[in-house]
């Protein structure tokens, strides 16, 4: 009784939101635009981003800009969920908006560490970051010097003295494994129901990161197994420490045929280039979860934790045509590297 009086307002107002999401009509649009200052036109024009392109001259947009408008859409969609949510709840929903912050150290640290040019990723204060000390650093020791004070500075310090092929692989899956350690705990503190339907869909995702993970350290890494399982996340669906560990002391192709052998068995039964499409396989995979989850749409957290995944794939999507469209991909050679299938 308690779950229904709480959701009830909050599942309401997903309803009215998740209307506003894109629809595949729109993406069939959007890829028949010719450049991104006709895309940036289209969502201001025929969707809901409007709200946040209306006061926004859209002739001669610059793609890094386009982007960070629609993450500052996103962002404001999601904060018309939070006052919604009370006590722990309310302390969920925000490590999980540590994911959005995850994202954005990724892409700077990716920049630094392949030499490519840094810009200021994004302007909003939603979390602990400050964006304009992290867009101006020099090199990738000032950026994690900058983050000095924030839960991710003891996290990536580590790791400075690494080559930066290394360097990255290790950060990325640190800052994953800081990401999930902090929401399994504070999934604990949710009631009973909640915290089993929580721990279900988190835990395949852990699975999934978890296959992802090993198999790069497997085959680009050569890591060592005692050092791969050090790196695994505890907590998945299907794998326990025992299934991991045996996973980590396998070679590439014993562990290409026990993947075959599972569940997750997509991640390598396709005719498409494995390592290039993988991530897109397990977000579509995720993605179709929440799309169940959102359609069973029951008195719980799994409508709020659902839509809040599928806007962020939505975005995502987004980000997948703009760069389409700057590269003149089709439709169909572009709709590939989308997570939503059209």
């Amino acid at each position: 009784m308690e779950n229904e009086r709480r959701f009830t307002a909050i599942n309401t107002k997903i309803r009215v939101l998740n209307g506003k999401l894109l629809t595949d009509e729109d993406f069939i649009n959007l890829f028949n635009c010719k450049s991104i200052e006709e895309i940036a036109s289209y969502l201001k024009e025929y969707t809901n981003y409007r709200i946040i392109l209306e006061r926004t001259n859209t002739t001669g947009i610059h793609r890094s800009e386009l982007e960070k408008l629609i993450k500052k859409y996103m962002i404001s969609q999601y904060e018309k969920l939070f006052h919604y949510f009370t006590g722990e709840y309310k302390k969920l929903f925000k490590v999980i908006f540590m994911r959005y912050e995850i994202e954005d150290l990724k892409i700077y640290l990716r920049a630094f560490l392949r030499g490519e040019d840094i810009y200021t990723i994004s302007d909003m204060q939603y979390g602990n970051l400050n964006y304009e000390s992290l867009s101006t650093s020099k090199d990738v020791e000032e950026f994690v010097e900058n983050l000095n004070g924030t839960i991710y500075y003891p996290t990536l310090k580590s790791y400075l003295d690494e080559e930066n092929r290394k360097m990255l692989f290790y950060m990325e899956m640190s800052l994953d494994r800081l990401y999930f350690e902090n929401i399994k705990k504070q999934g604990l503190r949710l009631e009973k129901k909640d915290l089993k339907l929580f721990q279900n869909f988190l835990g395949k995702n852990i699975d999934l990161l978890n296959l992802e993970w090993m198999y790069r350290g497997i085959k680009y890494y050569h890591l060592f197994p005692e050092e791969l399982i050090n790196y695994t996340i505890d907590g998945g669906y299907k794998y326990n420490y025992k299934d991991l560990k045996q996973f980590c002391y396998s070679n590439e192709e014993e562990f290409i045929r026990k993947v075959l052998n599972s569940k997750y068995s997509f991640l390598f039964d396709t005719e498409q280039d494995v390592d290039l499409f993988m991530e897109r396989r397990i977000e579509r995979y995720i993605y179709f979860q929440f799309m169940e989850m959102y359609r069973k749409g029951k008195m719980d957290i799994t409508v709020s934790i659902a839509y809040i995944h599928i806007l962020e794939y939505e975005v995502r999507d987004l980000y997948s045509t703009i760069e389409a469209v700057r590269y003149g991909l089709s439709l169909d050679e572009g709709k590939k590297y989308l997570i939503r299938k059209i």
